[in-house]
């Protein structure tokens, strides 16, 4: 005999695992919209599908106060349940993820352009000596695209060679750079034990773009200095710059790590002018193992070049 169709319906998932997912999402985040955020879906849909899994669930899961959704004690309790099968599946996933691989461990990361000819290089090649089977996935990111590769888990762990603030990344400090000038060997202050911003006026310069967070850095910087420099071309890339005075084509003020194996002439700035580098991974799960091994390898560079941060912590998995 045939079930019924009543008897189906009894039997049918109820809370579906897209449901968890975006349940999860509003309960980790706290709101509709950053929920959506997470999920790179709309608002609406978030919304829509909240209703409906309340109707479908016959209780409420969130209280509307002031604009705000605040949790129902049902919610509480089906939130820990849905958080054990939301890390179970992540534990299929990796399974999942290293049948594909070859039982390889994979790590997925991004950078900012300028730690990529040194910092980034060398932390790498250790890493693969210490670990060889591990695969390496290695791309250079803008910081705005950070959050998107980390919050939709294109990438494991980004380092940002400035601060990111997001309200749902963890952006840890744990190294410090300096700006520099870079100049062509033969050029006049190419001697020069350190340069000032005001030594630099009415010389042929090249600066990143003012909207770019170095061309931020530095325009604060000149401003506060009072110094007066006009910037004959703008770059997005320390790279670009270091091309751009190879042909001769004036002089810059880009990060260290770029200069360092530029080829070209590297004079410290007078003003000093510091940035952070910085470990960005997401708040809403532990970074990997092959994660925290980069970053441990990075910190232990950083502090062999006395750059490190002063009470930076490593996180734990």
């Amino acid at each position: 005999m045939l079930p019924s169709q009543e008897a189906c319906e009894s039997t049918a998932m109820v809370f579906k695992l897209r449901h968890m997912e975006v349940f999860r999402a509003v309960m980790l985040t706290g709101s509709i919209s950053a929920a959506a955020k997470m999920l790179y879906v709309s608002q609406p849909a978030v919304s829509k599908l909240i209703a409906y899994i309340e109707g479908r669930l016959t209780y409420r899961l969130f209280e509307r106060i002031n604009n705000r959704l605040v949790p129902t004690a049902e919610a509480q309790v089906l939130f820990r349940e849905v958080e054990r099968v939301y890390q179970a599946a992540l534990v299929v996933n990796e399974c999942a993820l290293s049948l594909a691989s070859g039982s390889q461990r994979n790590l997925r990361i991004s950078c900012s352009a300028s730690l990529s000819t040194v910092v980034i290089p060398i932390a790498l090649a250790q890493l693969k000596r210490e670990s060889p089977s591990l695969n390496i996935e290695w791309q250079t990111s803008l910081m705005n695209e950070m959050p998107n590769q980390i919050l939709s888990k294109k990438v494991d762990l980004s380092i940002a060679a400035l601060p990111l603030v997001h309200d749902h990344l963890h952006s840890q400090a744990f190294m410090r750079g300096r700006m520099v000038v870079v100049l062509p060997p033969e050029h006049p202050l190419a001697q020069q034990p350190q340069l000032s911003l005001r030594q630099l006026e009415g010389q042929a310069l090249l600066l990143f773009r003012p909207d770019m967070p170095f061309g931020k850095l530095l325009a604060q910087e000149i401003e506060r200095d009072g110094a007066q420099l006009e910037s004959l071309l703008s770059f997005t890339n320390a790279n670009e710059a270091v091309a751009l005075v190879k042909q001769g084509m004036g002089i810059t003020i880009i990060d260290e790590f770029v200069a360092q194996g530029s080829g070209l002439a590297v004079v410290p700035l007078a003003e000093e002018i510091h940035f952070d580098i910085s470990f960005v991974y997401s708040r809403f799960e532990p970074p990997s193992q092959a994660s925290l091994q980069l970053m441990r390898v990075l910190h232990a560079h950083a502090v062999k070049l006395g750059r490190e941060i002063a009470g930076f912590a490593m996180p734990t998995a």
